[in-house]
């Protein structure tokens, strides 16, 4: 159940004390009745807002989404370049991610694996935000930059597989390194594969060229 357009202190505390509970104890332990006194409220409050335990978490990333969604539109607001718009998109979502870790651990280790959140009118906002990676590719195509035979969807779940991959793993090992470790060779090795035959063969050549230019500058001299 989404949060209605009206949403109160009360429902906003409930849902910041379930994040922290489900997080701490798990989403099995963490009871209506643990979750009504975190937030100094009433389990009859709870139902009056949620219909039960399984609602208020699936209702956790409502305004996670909807702030993420609206947030990626502003940073790819004037960049040029499919690839710049994808790195940015990565950088930006991991950082976003690590921001806000609570939610992010009841998202991507609790909702993930429920089939009821694909029913829930949170997923399709999560559609929308994903849809952004869907125009960065069909730009990249139709731009030259990227593969005429690239499969968008196929790319979207590339990059997502990627993008959870590192956040689960991060999240299970207690977030005890930073998310951006080796995250630009982990970068290089997605776009090597969606960049355009004759991109990475320009690429190719330029960077012969360069090493024979460095080759046959004379020693020492600056360059």
């Amino acid at each position: 159940m989404a949060l209605p357009e009206k949403s109160n202190s009360n429902q906003e505390k409930i849902i910041k004390a379930a994040t922290k509970l489900f997080v701490e104890q798990g989403y099995q332990q963490a009871t209506i009745s643990k979750i009504a006194k975190e937030a100094g409220s009433s389990e009859s409050a709870i139902y009056e807002c949620f219909d039960g335990k399984e609602d208020l978490l699936l209702t956790i990333p409502d305004v996670w989404v909807k702030k993420a969604l609206g947030e990626i539109k502003e940073q790819l607001y004037g960049l040029v370049g499919a690839f710049n718009k994808l790195r940015k998109f990565i950088w930006w979502y991991l950082r976003f991610i690590e921001k806000d870790q609570l939610t992010a651990q009841v998202v991507f280790l609790f909702l993930k694996t429920n089939p009821n959140f694909m029913t829930t009118e949170v997923y399709q906002n999560v559609k929308l935000f994903y849809a952004e990676l869907l125009k960065i590719f069909e730009e990249g195509k139709t731009s030259g930059e990227m593969r005429p035979d690239l499969n968008p969807y196929l790319a979207r779940a590339l990059v997502l597989g990627t993008i959870e991959h590192l956040v689960i793993r991060w999240l299970l090992k207690d977030r005890s390194y930073s998310l951006f470790e080796e995250l630009d060779i982990i970068y290089d090795i997605l776009v090597q594969g969606m960049k355009h035959p004759d991109q990475k063969k320009a690429e190719y050549l330029f960077e012969i060229l360069r090493k024979e230019s460095k080759e046959s500058s004379p020693a020492g001299e600056e360059k």
